[in-house]
């Protein structure tokens, strides 16, 4: 398909700050630091992108504190092609492990069963522990080792309620719940997604 036969994307507009790489913008508004190129392209940006230097930006150069378009899924979707776009698609993991899809190549997984993985793998990834996506994550392993009980299952609701809610795919969460399971505290969230649908996730 040739470029001007492209359809672009919806987006909204978020400000940049100064100092601000066209990475730092990805991690904070996208979730992901290597998504900057969808940056240059929905902008229509030539290097450096960004600039702290007034004499250096131009209509391919944006200045710092100026409003950047984010690429952004709008509106309700029922078809399932649609959703499989706005929820992505990813490489399928079963106990944190790739598996194949029969035929010797590596089995994937789209739409809403993706969006329910990659909100497990925020849940149980240790907020902050990857350099290039900080706020990436969720503080529930801070309760590791502490004393089950109202407390405890609050903090660990609220922890996993914000970072579920923090998955730009995710519109609302419905429910987040902590209950004491053994020696263990199973935590229940339900959240609404963008394009409609209920994603179940559950964490122990």
């Amino acid at each position: 398909m040739a470029e001007f036969e492209r359809e672009m994307p919806s987006y909204r507009l978020a400000e940049t700050h100064a100092g601000d790489t066209l990475q730092r913008v990805a991690a904070r508004e996208m979730g992901d630091a290597n998504r900057w190129p969808e940056l240059v392209w929905i902008n229509n940006l030539t290097s450096p992108y960004l600039t702290d230097i007034p004499a250096e930006a131009s209509t391919t150069v944006l200045l710092t504190g100026s409003m950047i378009r984010i690429p952004a899924p709008t509106g309700i979707n029922t078809d399932a092609t649609e959703r499989a776009q706005v929820y992505e698609r990813d490489c399928k993991m079963v106990k944190r492990r790739l598996t194949d899809d029969g035929n010797g190549d590596f089995a994937v997984v789209a739409g809403t069963d993706n969006l329910t993985q990659q909100l497990k793998h925020r849940i149980v990834t240790p907020r902050g522990q990857l350099v290039r996506h900080a706020d990436y994550g969720c503080l529930v392993w801070l309760l590791q080792g502490k004393v089950a009980g109202p407390t405890a299952n609050l903090l660990g609701a609220q922890y996993v309620k914000a970072a579920v809610q923090a998955d730009y795919r995710v519109s609302s969460v419905i429910s987040s719940t902590a209950e004491v399971d053994g020696d263990a505290t199973r935590i229940t969230a339900t959240a609404e997604a963008i394009a409609g649908g209920k994603v179940d996730i559950s964490n122990q």
